[in-house]
């Protein structure tokens, strides 16, 4: 017995079904003559959807205030860390690999701190490492920018 498959065209997905609702004759026109966006109108739903997704990001961030290291060493409010939380979101946890470099260093970090603690030569120093990191995040965080 053979599977019964639909094609693609007879399938109708949610964005459609959530457009009908929206405006009934638009989805019409496009299913007679094709989407007719205009190069402006794009930019401009790219545009929405890069502000949807930082400001998504920027609600994480305030959720998840985890930056042990950083936090330890310039304190849990400061500039860098601040930088650091938003690379961190919007850089790193969006992708598998990145998630998996923020769970180790959260499995390291907290040990870390607890040296650094009594060790005030070693926090100037782990502080003289991070800042050009933070400089390179911001930038790569300034260039992601629209």
């Amino acid at each position: 017995m053979g599977k019964n498959r639909r094609s693609t065209a007879d399938v109708v997905s949610a964005t459609e079904l959530a457009e009908m609702e929206f405006c009934e004759q638009r989805v019409l026109l496009v299913h007679r003559f094709g989407d007719r966006t205009t190069g402006g109108q794009r930019q401009a739903r790219e545009r929405g959807l890069a502000a949807h997704a930082d400001y998504y990001a920027q609600g994480r961030a305030a959720s998840d205030s985890r930056c042990f290291v950083s936090s330890c060493v310039f304190g849990p409010r400061a500039h860098e860390t601040e930088v650091l939380r938003a690379f961190r979101d919007a850089v790193l946890m969006p992708h598998g690999w990145g998630r998996a470099v923020v769970a180790s260093y959260y499995a390291w970090a907290p040990g870390v701190c607890a040296v650094l603690q009594n060790r005030p030569q070693c926090t100037a120093c782990v502080r003289g490492v991070l800042r050009p990191m933070v400089a390179l995040c911001r930038l790569h965080l300034q260039r992601r920018r629209p």
